[in-house]
């Protein structure tokens, strides 16, 4: 079910810019932009994953900063009998 892709108001430098890369490339101007638009999907996706990552790590030390305030040092909590 390939559709031709329809995209408005690029710009004439833009629109020669992707006909030169296609053309290097050795490929259709459609198939180049799928590619490029599906890389920057992946990109923003691993990038929101990366931030959630983040933000679960910092929750994490936070609450671990809680328990040595409360608790002071200790290893005990993590020995395994």
């Amino acid at each position: 079910m390939a559709a031709p892709l329809n995209i408005r108001d690029i710009g004439p430098d833009r629109k020669a810019a992707i006909e030169a890369e296609a053309a290097a490339a050795g490929t259709s101007i459609s198939h180049i932009v799928r590619d490029w638009i599906d890389a920057g999907i992946a990109r923003s996706r691993a990038e929101r994953e990366h931030a959630a990552w983040i933000a679960a790590a910092k929750q994490g030390l936070a609450e671990e900063a809680r328990h040595l305030e409360l608790n002071g040092p200790s290893l005990a909590r993590f020995r395994q009998f």
